[in-house]
């Protein structure tokens, strides 16, 4: 009985943003029900033209700042408009009476602000940021706020939605109760200025990371030098690990006498908490792993239900529990980039290289398989596009998920394999994403069970190939194990015959910790059998590659056993 699952790889990565989405969070709360007007194509100046009673105020912002023709003319465009009454709000809080008080290039800012160059209708507004940033170059984010049992969206944190996707010629708009205002401050002055982070503001000045986050970036919006993106801690997350100023955390974690030295452990922890680049929690969730500033680390992210994670880890397999990211206080934007703020201390964590045998069936997307690792139950056909840890080049995508019973003359580790059928024709090359791995130096095997006859694959290591073949199709040679494990040859399971063994395709050197991808290409195509791929087995150059082998049940069986 074959069994196909039936959520896209594509799909699985939406549902992780998805989830995020504004217009689901808040399933128990009545929804606003925003009122959609309709047109007669006039473009955007005319709309507010024939509205005086609603936007005569940001009308008058329009033509003093010489953007009414512009938002006259055709075009694709979001603009979020202020009410009179809100426009009346912010003349009040700047201290003038009428429009004309408000210096020009003030309000033109002010309208580049409010202004995307796109079309883009509350369907794309996210829990975050919007897809694309306003035309005066920041982008703004949306969520939501429940208020006696009704959810409404808001916009940048500063105004909440009144009148939703108004259809103009020239694209949408978007009414909104408060004139929205662009991020004034840096990076570094936005956490000086909050008293909450003062350990963290004292630690980047020592370090001198103050400077870096306090710069004007080069580049345009949110690409280029300059932009950076920050996971910090208040004050209240350090006194809950012990920490209750700067000289305690200069205590825990610097290693000589000046922290601005590129080689001390306090400028190495704050490094690691700046990400180049401009992104927002769903940025960060829509990347597993993120280079920061100390040099060849990276920090992990997932979304777990509602909550994203920073550094949450299966390492050697015990679960590491990870940083919850407050995302309340976090999506802060900065002229330079983002902030956001973490909910426990973490640091750069020291490890040597350790092996690692990625059993390429332990899938997330598997595990839910009523056949999963249950000896001899029946195979279940697959599509890689269902699996976001496997990627296939090729005119057709499948592969399948078997068994085989306990005791079997060619025993598998948890008593599974993948089948793949690897022909230039169908399957030309497969991509795996490993397990967390060290950075340090490995040898790899590729284990398998032998079945075909004239299969042979390259392999390469994020795209740089390694230095042999893999010549799936040949008899294990039989022979003196260490004699044959300098060859290349290796039973990785505790059986002296059948067709398991393994294949050394070379040494690798892993420059970060982090998840990397493994690529098998077809170089002689398999004219009789499959690939029945069992594990990738990433061992220290410097460890025994022989032991410990693998039982069927998965467990590690060491010479005395």
């Amino acid at each position: 009985m074959k069994k196909v699952l039936t959520q896209g790889k594509n799909l699985w990565f939406r549902c992780a943003a998805f989830s995020l989405l504004v217009l689901s969070f808040l399933a128990a709360c009545e929804p606003e029900q925003y009122p959609i007007a309709t047109t007669d194509e006039v473009n955007m100046t005319g709309y507010f033209q024939q509205n005086p009673e609603k936007y005569s105020k940001f009308l008058q912002i329009l033509e003093r700042s010489g953007t009414d023709a512009f938002l006259q003319a055709y075009g694709a465009y979001t603009i979020f408009a202020p009410t009179n009454e809100a426009v009346d709000a912010y003349l009040q809080e700047e201290g003038v009476t009428s429009v004309e008080e408000i210096d020009v290039e003030e309000l033109k800012r002010m309208v580049r602000f409010h202004l995307i160059d796109d079309t883009l209708k509350t369907g794309s507004f996210t829990d975050g940021k919007l897809p694309k940033p306003t035309m005066h170059g920041q982008f703004i984010i949306t969520g939501a706020q429940n208020t006696e049992g009704v959810s409404r969206i808001t916009v940048n944190r500063q105004a909440n939605l009144l009148e939703a996707n108004i259809p103009v010629g020239n694209g949408f708009i978007h009414s909104i109760d408060a004139v929205l205002k662009p991020a004034s401050q840096t990076i570094a002055e936005m956490l000086e200025s909050d008293p909450d982070y003062s350990i963290f503001t004292t630690a980047l000045k020592a370090t001198g990371f103050y400077d870096t986050l306090n710069a004007r970036p080069r580049g345009g919006a949110a690409t280029g030098q300059g932009w950076y993106t920050v996971l910090a801690q208040t004050d209240e997350v350090y006194n809950k690990a012990g920490i209750n100023s700067f000289s305690d955390l200069k205590q825990k974690y610097s290693t000589t006498p000046d922290p601005s030295d590129r080689a001390d452990s306090l400028f190495l922890y704050m490094a690691y908490r700046i990400l180049n680049g401009n992104k927002y929690l769903a940025d960060i969730v829509g990347a597993g792993s993120h280079p920061t500033l100390a040099p060849q680390e990276v920090v992990s992210s997932k979304l777990k239900g509602d909550s994203v994670l920073i550094n949450e880890d299966i390492f050697n397999g015990v679960l590491e529990k990870g940083s919850p990211v407050n995302r309340r206080l976090s999506d802060n934007t900065a002229t330079n980039g983002v902030l956001h703020s973490v909910m426990k201390d973490f640091a750069i964590k020291l490890r040597m290289p350790v092996r690692v045998y990625f059993d390429v069936a332990d899938q997330p997307e598997l595990r839910v398989l009523p056949t999963y690792r249950k000896p001899g139950s029946p195979g279940v056909a697959l599509n890689a596009e269902q699996i976001a840890g496997i990627t296939i080049e090729g005119s057709q995508t499948d592969l399948s998920y078997q068994t085989v019973p306990a005791g079997d003359g060619n025993p598998r580790a948890f008593y599974d394999y993948l089948m793949i059928d690897v022909r230039i024709a169908k399957v030309a090359a497969i991509t795996f994403k490993t397990p967390t791995l060290v950075k340090g130096k490995y040898k790899v095997w590729m284990c398998y069970r032998r079945t075909a006859e004239d299969g042979v694959l390259t392999v390469s290591f994020n795209g740089k190939s390694l230095q042999k073949t893999f010549p799936y199709a040949e008899y294990y040679p039989g022979g003196e194990e260490g004699k044959l494990a300098a060859q290349g040859w290796k039973r990785y399971m505790p059986v002296s015959g059948g067709n398991s063994q393994a294949r050394l395709v070379g040494t690798i050197d892993v420059e970060t910790t982090d998840r990397h991808d493994i690529t098998m290409r077809v170089l002689i195509d398999d004219h009789k059998g499959a690939l029945q791929l069992d594990m990738i087995q990433f061992i220290p150059v410097d460890e025994d590659q022989l032991w410990p082998k693998v039982a069927e049940d998965g467990s590690w069986l060491y010479p005395q056993n």
